[in-house]
């Protein structure tokens, strides 16, 4: 091989003799999509910097396109008032996929959405996936993306050539953004980071920075992406991997421009660059590592595809355990069938049959309950059910439902009486299940729209009783659970991240189930959904509700002792006549709920929303309401007396005839709240005569020191001798609201 080049000129370097073929002239001459001039400002940014600028807008566009039209879509869904539709089912599956990597709460989930909201949100879908596959072409083709064009850089393939889609899915795909957010997202779960968004947002961030800095430590300027797929980032007219200046420094000293892969690239003019490969015989090694990677990325993705299609398509594998015997089965069932043998030993039959391993047996058995009234048969039956454990949840499920209609149609008493024991039998046998199934359920229990409430007649009489029992994840949904006793059972539990209020978490719904008079104190309910459940003299003392979802459930006489529910959401409930007393209901939402004539004395409501909530006649005493809405509420008659509204919104509120005695109300908004007739103070009446009319207290205190009651309404003058002796701000006290 001839010696390197020596520096001719500082305008001309002769190309070196050996192997002189021009593998790569200058790019803006082979870029056939090029539409756009360069930026010529942007020629005089070093190529290094103009490299970093072109992936910053790259990045710029890419969290724009998703950011900007879920933000609009948010607002629109918070702000406008147009009928809410079901979110698309595309959407859907992307919202509850993300949810499960990003440890997202359930309850955070949108599921109704304004017509726009779901147009923007698949804007914010869409149009990532468009600028994707725009760039991937473009950059596959002619080596720029539009940043990259307008700033004069071009990616290009070793040999000079343009660098093709493959190449670029890897070098972009995997090498820039896979990885980078790979080891992001693995930090982040390994790390007590984790399920905090933003801090998943700022290692992203640092590892897809960290990823592109890496080029800074090799004199070509190739970052790991570059080097895993086999390409450079050039100048667009120069062609220069590095700085020129460098370049002939080098050649000064009568040395290549040599890059770190052996390579070598050679000025021959101010504005082009010859790419040399390797001399003869020099092993090909860092092409052949991208075709390695790229391969083994193909791979990869072929196999992870396969996979999930059939895990997801054709199921788990399976798990059953020995072949049946066909001949013990026809026999046991021929036993069983047999009215002529003896009845014990039929039901003996009954009960080996629950011990075989064959799929046919379970909805065998089930059947027979169906069609017998025979206690004995039924108790045997119960027993070999129980035995089968897990799989006989789907048939007897089936069996609760039909019984459950035949019961709710038969007038006939004799009809009714042999439906009634089916169906308590049934019952028993699930109560056992779930029991049994206690802290070791892979997946969700379906016991939806089933009749487990109180049953008498029969047999007796049949009321679910599962105390201090694991009963998470259970989804009761329409279910009847009249008069159940769960004291103490636990609806809630960590998933396997051990996080609360995240994805993977067991959470019970009991949405539009009817638990009147139902048990539940000292019940961990958690999260769990109550939608529209009914709820009428439910025992909630000392239950956990925090984060449960009770919109519109039915809590009328309902018990919450002591109950905390903390960041629930109890918009639309009816809550009349309920006992909160010592409630928690920090930050929950009440807003248009009914609590007529409830007890809520001594509960904490700080920063609850209570907008436009119905509270008449209600009991209020000693209770903290800090911070909360209470806008347009309807308190006409309720005792507030000793309550905390210090910072609370009480505009357009009604207080009639409230009772306000000791109220706090420093920093309260009382912009046209009605006060006609409320009671502010303590009665005095004449000592010596009856017929003198009771007056209010007027000596001088600090109860209302700075609250400004100018936009008060119907403040009568003895209200105002008052408000005024105690410090409060109004015009009639001749003390300016501004002072």
């Amino acid at each position: 091989m001839s010696s390197p080049p020596r520096r001719q000129s500082k305008r001309s370097v002769t190309p070196p003799a050996v192997n002189s073929t021009r593998i790569k002239q200058s790019p803006r001459a082979r870029s056939p999509l090029q539409t756009a001039p360069t930026n010529r400002a942007a020629k005089r940014v070093p190529t290094l910097g103009r490299r970093f600028f072109a992936w910053s807008l790259e990045v710029a566009l890419l969290t724009t396109s998703v950011a900007l039209p879920f933000y609009l879509g948010r607002q629109a869904n918070q702000t406008f008032d147009s009928p809410k539709r079901d979110l698309s089912p595309t959407l859907q599956w992307v919202q509850t996929g993300a949810a499960k990597a990003l440890g997202l709460s359930p309850r955070s989930l949108p599921t109704q959405v304004t017509p726009l909201t779901n147009l923007l949100w698949s804007a914010a879908l869409g149009l990532p996936l468009i600028l994707v596959a725009g760039h991937i072409y473009r950059v596959g083709r002619s080596g720029q993306s539009w940043p990259k064009q307008w700033l004069g850089v071009q990616v290009l393939a070793l040999n000079g050539q343009m660098p093709g889609w493959p190449r670029i899915i890897l070098r972009e795909g995997v090498g820039k953004w896979g990885c980078p957010l790979l080891v992001a997202y693995g930090v982040w779960q390994l790390s007590g980071a984790f399920p905090v968004i933003g801090m998943l947002a700022g290692l992203g961030a640092i590892a897809l920075i960290g990823e592109s800095l890496t080029g800074l430590g090799n004199r070509p300027r190739r970052a790991w992406h570059d080097w895993l797929a086999g390409t450079c980032v050039v100048d667009e007219d120069t062609g220069a991997m590095i700085h020129l200046s460098s370049l002939w420094h080098a050649e000064a000293k009568g040395l290549p421009g040599l890059g770190r892969s052996g390579r070598w690239a050679q000025a021959v003019g101010p504005t082009s660059v010859v790419i040399k490969p390797h001399p003869p015989g020099w092993p090909d090694s860092e092409l052949t590592l991208s075709k390695v990677g790229l391969g083994l990325g193909l791979l990869l993705t072929i196999g992870g595809l396969t996979g999930g299609v059939s895990y997801f398509v054709l199921g788990r594998p399976s798990t059953a355990a020995a072949t049946p015997d066909e001949n013990l089965y026809v026999n046991l069932v021929s036993t069983l069938t047999n009215p002529e043998l003896d009845p014990a030993a039929r039901r003996a039959a009954v009960l080996a049959l629950g011990n075989l391993p064959d799929e046919r047996v379970t909805p065998l058995l089930v059947d027979l309950i169906a069609q017998t009234d025979d206690l004995l048969w039924l108790d045997a039956l119960q027993q070999a059910l129980v035995a089968r454990g897990a799989e006989a949840f789907p048939y007897l499920r089936r069996l609760n439902q039909g019984l459950a209609a035949d019961l709710r149609m038969q007038g006939e008493p004799t009809r009714h009486y042999t439906t009634l024991i089916r169906l308590q039998t049934t019952n028993r046998i699930l109560t056992k299940l779930v029991m049994l199934e206690e802290g070791d359920r892979s997946r969700p229990l379906n016991l939806t729209r089933m009749h487990l409430g109180l049953i008498h007649g029969g047999a007796g009489e049949f009321r679910l009783v599962l105390k201090n029992q694991d009963l998470a994840g259970i989804q009761w949904q329409g279910s009847v659970l009249t008069q159940a006793q769960l004291q103490g059972a636990r609806f809630y539990s960590l998933g396997a991240d051990h996080h609360p209020n995240t994805y993977d978490d067991r959470v019970t719904n009991f949405s539009g189930a009817d638990l009147s008079d139902a048990n539940l104190s000292g019940a961990d309910l958690t999260l769990s959904q109550l939608v529209n459940a009914g709820l009428l003299r439910t025992n909630f003392n000392r239950a956990d509700l925090t984060w449960a979802n009770l919109s519109g459930a039915n809590l009328e006489h309902a018990s919450l002792i002591q109950t905390v529910l903390d960041q629930a959401t109890l918009a639309n409930a009816r809550l009349s006549k309920a006992d909160l007393t010592e409630a928690q209901l920090s930050g929950a939402n009440l807003a248009g709920a009914r609590l007529a004539a409830i007890n809520a004395a001594g509960s904490t409501l700080i920063a609850a929303n209570l907008q436009g909530v119905s509270a008449p006649a209600a009991i209020l005493t000693d209770v903290d309401l800090s911070g909360a809405n209470l806008r347009s509420a309807d308190l006409t008659g309720v005792t507030l007396q000793g309550a905390n509204l210090s910072g609370a919104d009480l505009a357009g509120a009604s207080l009639r005839d409230a009772d306000l005695r000791d109220l706090r109300l420093q920093g309260a908004n009382l912009n046209q709240v009605d006060f006609a007739g409320a009671l502010f103070t303590n009665p005095t009446g004449g000592a010596d005569d009856d017929f003198v009319a009771a007056i209010p207290d007027l000596s001088m205190g600090d109860q209302y020191q700075g609250v400004d009651f100018s936009g008060g309404q119907n403040l009568d003058a003895t209200q105002l001798s008052f408000i005024c002796t105690q410090g409060g701000l109004h015009s009639a006290c001749g003390v300016s609201t501004q002072e």
